[in-house]
């Protein structure tokens, strides 16, 4: 059993719940710690029931809520190598442990993908337990084959899905942020998502989750139409053979 529930997700922050038959984790911490409490309450998990929190880079809306965490609780903290210090000194951290390879959190397997992003290091990851995968990636601008084979064996992809180019090249976001945005340092838009679905559909996959939603250049029902279009070009039926969730910036309910 592996199971993806987003709690946060969007540019004001990012957690998500990974669970598995034995194990807990945290996929960031980057939203209000009181609210993070509150959504695991939804879940019935406490703090004491995470068995490990997993980082996927060091920018506000992933980490936010660390530093408040580390106070209360010795939860071990895995993170890329080349931010282990930035972050164990940022959230006042005693318990980072810096990811040098594979590594296993009681029975889930975590392999993780080397994101193109504008950070000291990023990060995705995939989530092996009983023979299933589920995989998450956000925070990457642009696409490749590594990326397509990491997420291959997964049942279950959270991917981010973070814009709709013409609300982003028509919107009033500055020149600067918007070439970031749309750089290959930035985040996948709608467009990108989708192509890299379309890609997975010769594999194991069963279930989407779009995520990091930009509240300014994107909708739900955007970022919805556009992976399903692809489905339907594929002759794959959603909520048939492949379900699509689109994932919420202030609670999900989301769990697959």
């Amino acid at each position: 059993m592996i199971k993806i529930s987003p709690l946060f997700s969007g540019s004001k922050g990012n957690c998500t719940l990974v669970q598995s038959a034995e194990a807990n984790l945290l996929l960031d911490l980057g939203y209000g710690y009181k609210q993070i409490l509150s959504a695991l309450a939804r879940h019935n998990i406490t703090p004491t029931d995470i068995d490990g929190i997993v980082v996927t880079h060091e920018h506000s809306d992933h980490v936010s809520a660390l530093q408040y965490w580390a106070r209360r609780y010795r939860t071990k903290v895995f993170v890329p190598s080349l931010i282990s210090d930035y972050v164990s000194a940022a959230a006042y951290c005693g318990t980072v442990t810096p990811i040098q390879g594979s590594f296993a959190v009681k029975d889930i397997d975590v392999d993780f993908y080397e994101c193109s992003h504008d950070s000291r290091s990023c990060y995705g990851y995939r989530f092996t337990s009983d023979g299933l995968s589920a995989a998450s990636v956000t925070d990457t601008g642009k696409t490749d084959a590594k990326l397509v084979d990491f997420l291959l064996p997964c049942v279950t992809v959270q991917l981010e899905s973070n814009h709709d180019e013409d609300m982003l090249f028509n919107g009033r976001y500055p020149y600067f942020l918007k070439r970031r945005i749309s750089s290959d340092f930035g985040h996948l838009s709608n467009k990108q998502s989708a192509e890299v679905l379309a890609l997975l559909l010769n594999g194991n996959l069963k279930n989407v989750i779009l995520a990091h939603l930009s509240e300014q250049n994107n909708t739900k029902e955007l970022a919805f139409g556009s992976a399903v279009s692809v489905l339907k070009d594929k002759g794959v039926v959603e909520g048939k053979d492949v379900s699509v969730y689109v994932a919420d910036q202030y609670f999900n309910g989301i769990t697959v």
